[in-house]
Parts: C-alpha cells; structure tokens; sequence
C-alpha cells in the first residue's frame, strides 16, 4: 500500500523527484499527492518551469532542457537540512555551479564558446556524432518514421538502446511555418504498451519516459530532440509511443550578440493533434566491472564498487562516509575519466541517465556518469577528481520585523548580511543581499525564513562572483561563459530574491526571523585514482 504524503513532505522531496533521485515506492507517493492536491500541483509546476528555463543571461539564463537534471546533487544543499526546513531553491547559483562543472570538461576538451548558442551547437553536434557512431557500430537504428497531424509532422529519426537506458531522437516540423513545438514529457505523452515492456507495478501515473533534451536547429520552425527513457523488460520489443498534444515554444535571446534560443512559452500552449509511432527497440547489455579501489578525500574513505560500460554511457559505482560530523562531505565532482591517454568528460546531465543514490549503514552510495568506452574495451581507466563539496554546521538564529525600517542587517561568520526588502503577498518577497570581504569563509548559506508558528516553504534565486585560485574575482553571469578559463573557481552568493508562501495559504507569510544551519565549501584536488578492469 502506498501512503499519500503530506504537503511538507512532498514539497520536502521536489527537486530529487524532478531529476529521478529516489526508489519507487516515494516517487509513487510524491505522484499520489499531487493527484489529490492542486497547491502542490501547482508549486510543482513552477518549479519545473524554472527548472526548464532561466531566462536572459545577466539575471535569469535560458538553457535547453533537462539542463537541471541532478542540481541538487551537484550542490551544497544537505539532506539534513531539506528534511528540517520545506524548501525548494533552484537558484542561478545552482546553475552557475553545475555549467562550471561542464566548462571545465566540454570547452577544455572542444573549445571555449563564446554564447550558450556556440555551446549548445558544439553540443547538439555531439550528440549527432554519438548516434552516427551508434549506427556505424550496428547498434542504433536510423528509423525515420513520419507522423502528421493538425499540420504538424513529427519525425523520429533515431534510436539506440541498452539496458542502462534508450535514447530517441526525433524532429517536430510546423509545416504552416508559423511555430515551432517540442515534446512535453509531462503532458499529451504516452507510451502504449508501457505494462507489458516495463515493470512499473500496476501504478497509473508511472512513465517509462524519464527526461528530454533540446537540440539546436537552425530553422524557426523545425525542432530538434532527444527522449530519454528506462529500459524495457524484454531484450527486443517495441515502444508504442503516442503523442497528443505539442507544447509551443518562443524564442528567447540568450546573448548581447542577438542569439536566440527557443524554450516552452511558459503559457501551456499546446497544439492538439494525434501522432503514433511503433518503435522497434533492441537492447544491448553492459560490461560490468566488479571492482574494489579505495581512497580518501580529506579523511573520509571512498570505495569504488563497480565500473559499468554501456552502449550510451560509463557508470562509475562508489559509496563513501564522513568521518567528521562537523564538516559533513555532500557531493563528489569528478572531472574526467581516462582511458588510453584519452580523457572523457560526464555527458549525461543535459537529459540523460538520471543515476541513482542511496544511504545505508553511514555509507553514501553515488554514482559518477561519462562518456561512453563500449567501443574501446580498456583494460584499466584513470579517474581525475575534480573537487568535493562539504555542508558545515555553524547554527545561527537573528530575528526580523517587516514592520520596521529596512535594510536590517546582522552579521554571520564577521559577514554582514542585509535584508533589504520585504514584501508582504502571496507570495511574499524578499531581497536579501550577502557582504563578500576578502576573509569570508563560507561560499552559500544553507538557511530558511520562519514565520510565527515556524511555517513556510520557498524558493530562492541567487546571483554572485565566481572567485578563482589566485583570489581574482567575477560577476556571476557577466563572466559565465569563460569559466573553463578559471582556475578552480568557486561560487560565492551574494544577492538572493526568495518568495515565501505558508504551507496552509491561509495566510500571507510574514517572517519573524531567519535561521541559518551553516554553509557550504569547496576543496579541490589533483588526485588521480587508477582502476583495473578484470
């Protein structure tokens, strides 16, 4: 039997359940909930909307889909403080962090790119060359089956699959020439046949269908994509896929040359129509690897269990512990895997395999996700750390009157912190803004609003300056796209605008104080750990 949580709890799981981090039985009961409850429904849907596109370059960048995928893995929110405080901050700090993680992979291993247009067409090419490469090794399938309704052509062009994952390609062609649509996954999308390829325990609003990925196109009415979905049951089958509605997108300028990148209208715009597709699909299997390396990073051991190479991708399997309770290890970024002097870079985030990750017995188990090496066969592999992520617990309390003068400041870690606007609604609004002097030592906040009676959820969109290695520092977004050419830089938050709701919506939410848990820090490293595949 599975339980219908409540809304703190639900809202508490928000952002693993967008990026798939978490076992069946809680998805089903996030799902449940948000059948039975609109608010929940709704801040659902809002979130996603953010998640799908941050809009303008300075303050609110626009990136393709699936772009959020494992943030919150890839920042320092704890999972203690998320089951404390019923918060959801997908913030530009967040995405700051995780483009970071790929400049300093993608453009060292391409080229620096001067827009995310450049980089989104570095990527697409990518991902035409992986399909290519799939079909010259006679494992994926160029397919081509045309589909039209309502003047609209859908087309899928090419799939591959394993038993980590299958990938679809297709294109949405507006043949009127008058918009351009994209594949919703959340809405007018069904898999037919689903109860008999996938084992999905007889729950109605489970989909095969797990993410998707925008590709660049040239043409203002032709749109470019990729859908990710799990593994079937059998080894050959078909997917009956149908299609009923397309939502419409709009363009959005990216850069300060004029470039322009198209993104859901943000209006559920949809065109109706009925498009079907019978799929055929052949898995081919992995080579595992049973491994056993240790090391440390900082005192904590880490243990890599596994090496997976798929068709579509390379899993590294490993779990680690904490072996200071103060200074709590939160995430692991791995810079590259190398194989036979040739190193690859975690492809994976734009829509791809969603991972997995688990605590039992004080072991935090991960996994680390690159290029694929199916085709190279090697007999050992070198993995580059990158850098660690470590939550410090440093509890704080300062009390907040929106009755009174603004700003009102306090000082955390000898950092002063302002709140410099309260707006009382629904939601209320706040601005808050962060002193960054030469000795702070903390990079984000990990912090809530409380009101009187200690409710509240809230989303949060943070701005701030990247500070590298030698002390230099930059402004967020104005210096975004030259990170590959920092080194180990880290993001410092500095301004936040945060809107703040009451979980009852009795009520405006009307803060009497914040309490800040800690905060978070970076440690890099050089250290490179050799693994050899039986």
């Amino acid at each position: 039997m599975v339980r219908t949580l409540r809304c703190n709890d639900t809202q508490e799981y928000f952002i693993d359940y967008l990026e798939g981090d978490m076992g069946e039985t809680k998805r089903k009961e996030i799902e449940n909930h948000l059948i039975e409850c609109e608010s929940c429904k709704e801040e659902m849907k809002e979130l996603q909307q953010i998640v799908t596109g941050i809009e303008s370059e300075s303050d609110l960048i626009q990136v393709p889909d699936g772009f959020m995928n494992k943030v919150s893995r890839k920042v320092s929110n704890t999972q203690e403080s998320r089951q404390k405080v019923n918060k959801h901050r997908v913030t530009m700090g967040l995405v700051a962090t995780l483009f970071l993680t790929i400049f300093v992979g993608t453009a060292v291993a391409t080229n620096s790119f001067a827009s995310v247009k450049d980089w989104w067409k570095d990527l697409s090419n990518k991902q035409n060359e992986e399909m290519q490469g799939y079909i010259d090794h006679g494992i994926g399938e160029r397919l081509n089956l045309e589909a039209e309704s309502n003047g609209v052509k859908v087309t899928i062009t090419n799939v591959v699959a394993d038993d980590i994952q299958t990938l679809i390609y297709y294109e949405i062609e507006d043949q009127k020439k008058e918009n351009k649509y994209m594949i919703n996954i959340s809405d007018g999308l069904k898999i037919a046949n689903q109860d008999q390829n996938w084992i999905s325990e007889d729950d109605s609003s489970y989909s095969p269908v797990t993410n998707s990925l925008s590709l660049y196109s040239e043409s203002d009415y032709i749109f470019k994509g990729r859908l990710g979905v799990s593994p079937m049951s059998i080894e050959e089958g078909t997917i009956k896929l149908k299609l009923s509605k397309l939502e419409k997108l709009k363009s959005t300028p990216v850069d300060t040359e004029g470039s322009q990148i198209s993104v859901p209208s943000g209006n559920d715009e949809f065109i109706e129509g009925d498009w079907r597709f019978d799929i055929p699909v052949k898995k081919y299997p992995s080579i595992v690897h049973d491994i056993k390396v240790e090391t440390k990073i900082e005192g904590n051991p880490v243990i890599f269990d596994k090496v997976t190479i798929a068709p579509t991708i390379t899993i590294v399997s490993y779990r680690y512990t904490n072996e200071n309770s103060d200074k709590n290890m939160e995430y692991i970024n791995f810079d590259s895997l190398e194989s036979k002097g040739k190193r690859i870079y975690d492809n994976q985030i734009f829509g791809g395999y969603n991972g997995s990750g688990w605590s039992e017995g004080g072991w935090n188990s991960s996994e680390a996700t690159f290029e694929s090496l199916y085709f190279e066969k090697p007999k050992k592999v070198r993995l580059h750390m990158g850098s660690a992520t470590f939550s410090i617990k440093d509890q704080a309390r300062f009390a907040i009157d929106a009755s009174k003068e603004l700003p009102q400041t306090f000082k955390y870690l000898g950092n002063e912190i302002s709140i410099d606007q309260i707006g009382i609604g629904e939601p209320t609004k706040i601005v808050m803004t962060e002193e960054l002097n030469p000795k702070r030592t903390y990079e984000m906040l990990d912090y809530h609003f409380y009101d009187k009676d200690g409710q509240g959820s809230s989303s949060d969109s943070v701005d701030g300056y990247y500070i590298d290695k030698d002390g230099k520092k930059y402004k967020g977004f104005e210096n975004f796209y030259r990170l590959n050419d920092l080194e180990q830089p880290r993001f410092f938050s500095t301004e936040h605008h945060i809107e703040l709701s009451r979980d009852d919506k009795k009520e405006h939410f009307v803060p009497v104080g914040i309490e800040i848990e800690g905060y978070t820090i970076t440690s890099f490293s050089n250290q490179i750990i050799e693994i050899p595949l039986k």
